[in-house]
């Protein structure tokens, strides 16, 4: 869950940046929550999904308040089945624009569909900052609807996870995945560079595939 909220946190000091705002005084307790100067949408999956998403965005709803109580964070969860209700998905980021104080919209993780959701926001209210967070669409196609993506470096891991099974003594790395995993550039290209690294350290890779949770 620290992970996942510092990601969050990430995405949020990040709106604030680009939004020119400052954090307000903390309220006491007997005072509540300030009303909310603007507010800001986060979009994360369920418990049963992504229950460190979750915490998180309900940790930030703790520091900052939810807009229905006068605070700053709105926050809705996509579809379990998100791979089969892309539209759904769609349709929910774009309804956080009918807000007129909405000024950003954060997506952690950002499951496929939020690049074509974000396109649609621009259209509405092209004031509103669009954040993705843990993107599962290829780098260029959220790249190019987001104003900030940001994401775990797959990439480099390919290598250094390797490196360290290999210190460990490992002899055999199996990697477990499934096919919509492999499906998306980042995981595969790791995927890749996982093998080639097998190869040069002298370790065996087996790559075994698991159900789709979604």
């Amino acid at each position: 869950m620290k992970r996942t909220f510092q990601m969050l946190t990430v995405l949020l000091a990040a709106f604030v940046v680009f939004a020119g705002c400052q954090k307000a005084a903390t309220p006491t307790a007997a005072e509540g929550p300030a009303k909310a100067a603007y507010h800001i949408g986060v979009v994360t999956g369920t418990v049963s999904q992504s229950e460190d998403d979750l915490r998180g965005a309900e940790e930030l709803i703790k520091r900052y308040g939810k807009v229905a109580d006068g605070g700053m964070i709105q926050h809705i969860t996509y579809p379990d089945n998100f791979m089969d209700q892309q539209e759904t998905t769609i349709s929910q980021i774009v309804a956080l624009a009918d807000d007129p104080l909405m000024k950003g919209i954060v997506v952690n993780q950002s499951v496929p569909g939020t690049a074509e959701a974000f396109k649609r926001v621009r259209e509405k209210r092209a004031d509103i900052l669009l954040f993705a967070g843990e993107p599962h669409e290829d780098p260029l196609v959220i790249e190019g609807a987001a104003d900030l993506a940001l994401n775990s470096d797959f990439i480099s891991r390919g290598y250094t996870i390797i490196w360290a099974a290999k210190q460990l003594g490992a002899k055999t790395f199996v990697h477990i995945s499934f096919p919509r995993h492999m499906s998306y550039e980042t995981l595969g290209l790791r995927r890749q560079i996982m093998e080639q690294a097998c190869i040069d350290l002298g370790i065996k890779f087996v790559f075994e595939t698991a159900p789709d949770p979604t």
